[in-house]
């Protein structure tokens, strides 16, 4: 019976930090980590979860009752609820401030802008690029063609290749833009993208294609700047 009492004690001390770790998996593209680093990475959770619960609640989530009857002694196991409650509640408010910290590298930026390092927060450059420059794309095929439109999803890591393409127009000969009757295209690797030009156009200033959008985009696609910006 103390065994008993003393797995579910470790259990429940553990069980915040791994749910920490998964949620912070759901929302953050990073490396997968083996058996090992996951276990590191919920014992540190866990660490400062407890950490930050114990000033209120003391001691531990879970209890053991020690009763002595008649030279017979028996272990209880007695659980705190709001003890529980508040350590599974702060494990996924952890995981979603660090999960936004790591989105929007915010840690890494202040730690750049101390000199302390060069890198960010994110898996990839290619996240890098496509979360920080929110704009209409020039996508350059190694046949030659040319893809205008809005990168809408895109895969996860560039070796992928996959980039769906929202309100795309081919681009012909003559720089004139052949607009696609229907929602998006699908981009794999197998399309041989030689080149992906970011343009100086945002969301809602490429539609309606009209002729002075397109001298617009023609301009911005040589290294032109968009009149008003």
């Amino acid at each position: 019976m103390r065994l008993t009492a003393e797995t579910l004690t470790l259990f429940l001390l553990l069980v915040p930090g791994f749910v920490s770790s998964a949620v912070l998996n759901a929302i953050v593209v990073r490396q997968t980590k083996g058996h090992v680093g996951h276990v590191i990475e919920a014992l540190v959770f866990s660490f400062l979860i407890y950490a930050c619960l114990t000033p209120f609640f003391g001691g531990s989530p879970v209890n053991v009752e020690v009763t002595t009857v008649e030279d017979r002694t028996t272990f209880r196991p007695t659980a705190d609820p709001a003890f529980l409650i508040s350590a599974m509640g702060l494990a996924i408010l952890f995981a979603l401030v660090v999960g936004a910290s790591i989105t929007h590298d915010f840690h890494m930026r202040i730690l750049r802008w101390m000199r302390l390092t060069y890198r960010t927060a994110r898996d990839s450059t290619w996240i890098d690029i496509f979360i920080d420059q929110r704009r209409y794309v020039e996508v350059a095929f190694t046949d030659g063609r040319r893809l205008f439109g809005w990168p809408l999803y895109y895969s996860n890591h560039p070796e992928e290749g996959l980039l769906y393409i929202y309100d795309a127009a081919w681009i012909d000969g003559d720089g004139k833009y052949v607009d696609l009757d229907a929602h998006g295209i699908l981009l794999t690797k197998k399309d041989d993208i030689e080149s992906i030009v970011f343009t100086n156009l945002k969301f809602g200033q490429a539609t309606p294609r009209g002729e002075h959008r397109q001298a617009e985009a023609n301009g911005n696609s040589m290294g032109g700047k968009v009149d008003g910006q």
